[in-house]
């Protein structure tokens, strides 16, 4: 296979999981806005994190995935976008996920006996949350941008234009 090969097949890849994950960021905060289960569990969550005001902050954080999710499955702002979530994933990552992280492990045998969880075994539950593979994935939307297809591409090509 030709290296261009290659390249526009990597393009188009990464064209896909653009798209998928602005596409999901865009149904979850709509969801979070007008789901009545998941309005529930965002108040849940902002509440039990600890929020001063939680049902602001619910929607403040619904509001920005499907904002950010859009824009991101459009490629418009590609780059502030992807930083955009990758914030609001932090928070999600440091304030509620990385507490189910087990501290302990529980072997199937009890004479064995409980165990105090090592680093190595910690890290590997840490990259089993998905807001880390999220913090990844947009970390490489931020530096790439829209890569081959957006509207960040027609604006710049626009602009590219209108400056002759």
């Amino acid at each position: 296979m030709k290296p261009e090969s290659l390249n526009k097949a990597g393009n188009v890849f990464y064209l896909i999981c653009r798209m998928s994950i602005g596409l999901f960021f865009f149904i979850t905060g709509l969801n979070k806005l007008f789901h009545p289960v998941f309005q529930g569990y965002m108040l849940n969550t902002m509440i039990k994190i600890g929020f001063s005001d939680p049902q602001l902050m619910a929607h403040f954080v619904a509001f920005n995935e499907a904002l950010w999710g859009l824009l991101l499955l459009l490629g418009l702002l590609t780059r502030l976008s992807s930083f955009s979530l990758i914030i609001i994933m932090i928070v999600a990552l440091t304030t509620k996920d990385i507490h189910s992280i087990p501290t302990e492990l529980i072997p199937i045998d009890p004479k064995i006996g409980v165990r105090p969880m090592d680093n190595f075994t910690w890290l590997t539950y840490f990259f089993f949350l998905p807001q880390v593979l999220y913090i990844m994935l947009l970390g490489l939307f931020s530096f790439y941008g829209y890569k081959i297809f957006g509207l960040d591409y027609f604006l710049k090509k626009k602009k590219a234009y209108s400056s002759w």
